[in-house]
C-alpha cells in the first residue's frame, strides 16, 4: 500500500460508536442516515472535530474522529446526538432517550491502528451483508474517499495515508480482526432476497405482484429493516410502492 508508516499518532484520535437505546433501529432509512451525517456537519461548525471515517448502520454508527481533547469530543457528540434525537422523536411522534448513553469510545494508539480502524469501519455494511461490495454503501466514508467529496477531512487523513481512491481501496484489505467495539446484537443481517420471499409468502403476495395494501407494505418494510438493514428506498423498489408514501406509513406505524 502506498503510504509511509508512522509509529505514533500526533493528536487525539478516537473510534466512536453510537447506538440506539434498547437496540432500537434509530437509523432505519436513507433519510435518517443522511440526517445524522448532517448533524455531524452542524456540530463540527461549533466544535472543529475532524472526521476521517464513518459508517451509519441501522441501529448504530461508527465514527473515526480527531479532536483537540476529550472535552471537545464530548461536546461534539452531545451536539450532534441531541440534534438527531430531536429529529428522531419529532418524526416518530415519540419522547424520551434515543441513544444508549452518550457514546462508546476507544483511543487510537498508532498509525497502523488508525488504518486498521478505518478499514474495519468502512467494511461494516459489507460484513453485515447489507451490500455486495463495500463501495456500494451510501452512508460510509468509503464513498467520500472514492469521490473526493463529503464530510471526511482529507487534509487530516493525509497526515497518515494517501487518500487517493486506489490507496483507500488497498486500505480496505487491511486487517480487521482486532477486538473492535461491536454493537451488542453481534448478529449479521439476513439475506434480503430470502427474507422478502418469506414475508411475501406470509402475507399471500405473489412474487411478481406489487403490494397494494400499504399496511402490509409497512409491516414488511419494518421487518426487512430489522432483519436485513434494508432502507426505505430499497423497499420502495422491491414492493413497487411510492417511497415517500411508504416512509410516512412506516413512521405512522412505529411504536414509540
Amino acid at each position: 500500500m502506498a503510504r509511509n508508516p508512522r509509529k505514533d499518532i500526533e493528536g487525539n484520535y478516537f473510534h466512536i460508536m453510537v447506538q440506539g437505546i434498547g437496540k432500537e433501529y434509530i437509523f432505519p432509512d436513507d433519510n435518517s442516515k443522511g440526517y445524522y451525517l448532517s448533524c455531524l456537519q452542524v456540530a463540527r461548525e461549533k466544535y472543529p472535530a475532524k472526521i476521517l471515517g464513518f459508517c451509519v448502520m441501522g441501529n448504530h454508527a461508527h465514527i473515526l474522529v480527531s479532536v483537540r481533547d476529550t472535552k471537545e469530543l464530548s461536546s461534539f457528540f452531545k451536539q450532534a446526538n441531541t440534534l438527531y434525537a430531536n429529529y428522531y422523536n419529532r418524526v416518530n411522534n415519540r419522547v424520551g432517550y434515543v441513544f444508549r448513553g452518550r457514546f462508546r469510545s476507544e483511543l487510537i494508539l498508532d498509525e497502523s491502528h488508525l488504518v486498521y480502524c478505518l478499514a474495519y469501519i468502512q467494511n461494516n455494511a459489507l460484513k453485515a451483508r447489507m451490500v455486495g461490495r463495500a463501495e456500494d454503501y451510501e452512508y460510509s466514508s468509503y464513498k467520500n474517499y472514492l469521490t473526493g467529496k463529503g464530510i471526511v477531512d482529507f487534509s487530516e487523513a493525509e497526515k497518515y495515508y494517501e487518500t487517493s481512491p486506489e490507496n483507500v481501496r488497498a486500505i480496505m484489505n487491511e486487517r480487521t480482526d482486532f477486538e473492535w467495539m461491536e454493537h451488542e446484537e453481534g448478529e449479521k443481517f439476513e439475506d434480503k432476497k430470502k427474507v422478502l420471499a418469506e414475508l411475501k409468502k406470509k402475507y399471500g403476495i405473489k412474487r411478481e405482484k406489487q403490494v397494494e395494501d400499504m399496511e402490509i407494505a409497512a409491516k414488511i418494510t419494518k421487518e426487512m429493516q430489522q432483519r436485513c438493514g434494508a432502507s426505505i428506498k430499497e423497499m420502495s423498489k422491491l414492493l413497487g410502492v411510492g417511497r415517500e408514501t411508504l416512509r410516512k406509513k412506516v413512521v405512522a406505524n412505529t411504536v414509540p
